[in-house]
């Protein structure tokens, strides 16, 4: 029962403090989410969304040059609460606006707090409970926060029902407050060793880490390729779900909690994987299952359909977070893990602009049923030749880093 206990992730006082406040965070980001995509959609056509979605991706893309470079460079607690502090302040001001230029600059600032707070809390995961349990506390995390999105979604819908938008977007900001509350609280600290210096070209570092791994550099590539397809069916889930179904509010959230609850079987199963190689799996089927599911929403012609779509669209989402997260974590240096994670989220943002674009294109050319169903498919050739690729790896070199 000891070695149990030693072995826990539940052992460790900050991991007690820092899982369940980042999920509460996310069910407060749902909530927003929800808010925010029927505030901008009342009125507005696909290019209002296109924007939205735009703002919570572009701050991190600019930030990628400095947002590793802050997080390897300085004492993670100041880190964390300052971006968190920037976070409560812009989550509070949306909730006293409500015109669409307005809304899109305090969700920019909004995500440049978050392009700095997400890679510090990813550096100081493992450094709280060590490399062997970096997986484990990953895939509890994602689990989390799948439970976290599940309460969110459902709430968002009818929280905006009952209240409007202003009461949803207080509790995100309550939400941000809380994490900086725990930050504070946190023992663990991430520093710069002393005398140490942090090499310039935030963006250079991360990526030129990850491609030197035998790995990530077929799996991170394939992860952007995957972005821009399958983040394309964002622009239109809204109209999909609303339009062409004729569902309400309510509803909607309802689908975006049945994707959180599939990120937690999903996610759950990834976190007992061992080994490189296993997590490499998991990225691929959780691409491919994205895909199917795309394709399924696409063609849906009742609530069951969707819901069983959106469903497995949130496993396939938790295995390839959780198995993404730990390989890029586990496999990138101690000392560059901010500017590895900074640089990939920024990345990945990068291609999620691209799919916007492809997203209000496709929505103009096919409409949301179409776009649904050729993302799906555009999603599961990239899964299937990722696969090949990381098939083709020698076996020998993917045994010798599984162990």
């Amino acid at each position: 029962m000891k070695q149990t206990l030693q072995t826990s992730i539940w052992s460790y006082r900050d991991i007690r403090l820092v899982l369940p406040a980042r999920a509460l965070s996310y069910a407060g980001d749902s909530i927003a989410m929800i808010a925010l995509m029927l505030r901008v959609s009342d009125g507005h056509g696909p290019a209002a969304v296109t924007a939205l979605l735009l703002a919570f991706a572009v701050p991190t893309v600019a930030m990628i040059p400095f947002a590793g470079r802050i997080v390897d460079g300085y004492d993670s607690r100041t880190v964390l609460v300052w971006s968190g502090l920037l976070q409560v302040v812009a989550g509070v001001g949306l909730a006293f606006v409500h015109d669409l230029v307005h809304t899109l600059a305090l969700v920019c600032v909004l995500q440049l707090g978050q392009a700095v707070a997400g890679p510090a809390w990813g550096a100081l995961i493992p450094r709280i409970v060590g490399e062997e349990l970096v997986g484990r506390s990953t895939g509890a995390s994602q689990a989390l926060i799948g439970v976290a999105t599940l309460a969110g979604s459902a709430a968002g819908g009818v929280l905006v029902g009952w209240t409007g938008s202003r009461g949803a977007l207080l509790v995100d900001a309550a939400t941000f407050l809380v994490l900086v509350l725990v930050a504070r609280l946190v023992r663990t600290r991430r520093r710069p060793e002393p005398g140490s210096t942090v090499e310039k070209g935030g963006v250079t570092a991360g990526l030129r880490a990850i491609f030197d791994d035998s790995i990530l550099r077929i799996l991170v590539p394939a992860l952007w390729l995957f972005v821009v397809v399958g983040e394309a069916v964002n622009v239109v889930e809204v109209f999909l779900i609303t339009g062409e179904l004729g569902l309400g509010p309510a509803l909607y959230g309802a689908a975006g909690a049945a994707t959180g609850l599939g990120a937690i079987a999903g996610s759950s199963y990834t976190g007992h994987l061992h080994g490189d190689l296993g997590r490499s799996r998991a990225v691929i089927g959780g691409m491919a299952a994205i895909g199917g599911s795309c394709v399924l929403m696409g063609l849906a012609g009742n609530i069951v359909t969707l819901m069983i779509g959106a469903t497995t669209i949130g496993v396939g989402s938790g295995m390839l977070n959780a198995a993404t997260s730990a390989l890029v974590v586990t496999r990138a240096p101690e000392t560059l893990r901010g500017r590895v994670i900074a640089a990939l989220n920024g990345t990945v943002r990068t291609f999620s602009i691209l799919a916007l674009l492809l997203g209000g294109t496709a929505a103009a050319l096919l409409g949301p049923r179409g776009t649904f169903v050729a993302c799906g498919l555009a999603c599961a050739v990239a899964a299937a030749v990722a696969g090949v690729l990381v098939v083709r790896t020698k076996d020998s070199e993917l045994e010798a880093v599984s162990h």
